[in-house]
């Protein structure tokens, strides 16, 4: 990761992005325009069909 990102993150964004069936942490730099994801055993959540 760079040293000179200036990391955010969201509990709220981790499960709606996770659909809470995993564990995994979003890291966003909004001047940078990176994302990092960091997880363990992913899988796919189902659609919510909108």
């Amino acid at each position: 990761m760079p040293k000179r990102a200036r990391w955010v993150r969201s509990e709220s964004f981790d499960r709606q992005m996770t659909g809470e069936t995993y564990s995994g942490v979003f890291y966003f730099d909004p001047g940078a325009d990176w994302v990092y994801f960091d997880t363990t055993n992913p899988s796919v959540a189902p659609s919510s069909g909108t």
